[in-house]
């Protein structure tokens, strides 16, 4: 699963790395930690705009939700996307077809079962370049008020083995795709057949991993903050290689 980012990056070298730009009205502050339930805004590369950053809502509302109420009600369970049913849930499948976008990251959290204990693991690239993950997005019209809201949701596949080992109950990950995939992911002619040359695990190469502060497991904690992705050891945590 994908519900924790981290985007301690600056605007310039996010720019950079995902080749687009930031409107002059979009205030972007870089974090150290977000979770996906308190549904923050994110800056998103949409296919239908690749060239500028689109804010949006980490909580995808398809765009068939007729009432703020029920938009509420289903963006807490569409924070992420199963690779596997995206072309047929209906929450997804419409978004799925044409709807593509890359969620920039330096890292996300994952949490790993061991003797009854839960140990987060920072994941990031092995070479501390930006992450692009895959996900899907819509424009939900809000009834009552007219305003047009962007959302989107990660995708996620089974675990590569380092994901296997650190989120050993669910074995589920984020789609990272890799730059010459990532420029796919946005082409608004990429078929459906072909999603699957794209979106699958990375090899654990790719990342780095390490146990960090269990700042990050106290919800009621401000996890905003640069202790949060500092190594950590713990006397349970065990090697993954």
């Amino acid at each position: 699963m994908c519900f924790t980012l981290s985007v301690q990056v600056e605007k310039h070298r996010l720019e950079k790395a995902m080749n687009a730009r930031f409107r002059e009205n979009f205030r972007f502050e870089p974090f150290y930690f977000v979770s996906a339930f308190d549904f923050p805004v994110i800056p998103v590369v949409a296919s239908d705009n690749p060239e500028y950053f689109t804010p949006m809502s980490w909580g995808l509302i398809p765009n068939w939700v007729k009432t703020p109420i029920e938009a509420q009600s289903i963006k807490g369970k569409t924070l992420n996307a199963r690779f596997e049913s995206i072309l047929e849930k209906p929450s997804f499948r419409y978004s799925a077809k044409s709807n593509r976008c890359i969620v920039p990251a330096t890292g996300f959290f994952e949490w790993q079962h061991i003797h009854g204990k839960k140990i987060p693991w920072f994941i990031g690239l092995s070479n501390n370049e930006i992450m692009h993950l895959a996900g899907i997005y819509s424009t939900w019209t809000n009834t009552e008020t007219g305003e047009m809201v962007d959302t989107f949701s990660i995708i996620t596949l089974p675990a590569n083995p380092l994901l296997e080992k650190i989120h050993n109950t669910k074995k589920r990950m984020p789609a990272i795709l890799k730059p010459e995939n990532a420029e796919k992911w946005l082409d608004k002619d990429l078929k459906t057949s072909l999603y699957s040359d794209i979106i699958k695990p990375v090899e654990q190469e790719y990342l780095k991993a390490y146990t960090v502060s269990p700042i990050i497991s106290n919800p009621k904690a401000n996890r905003n903050v640069p202790e949060v992705l500092k190594p950590y050891s713990y006397p349970e945590q065990q090697s993954l290689f």
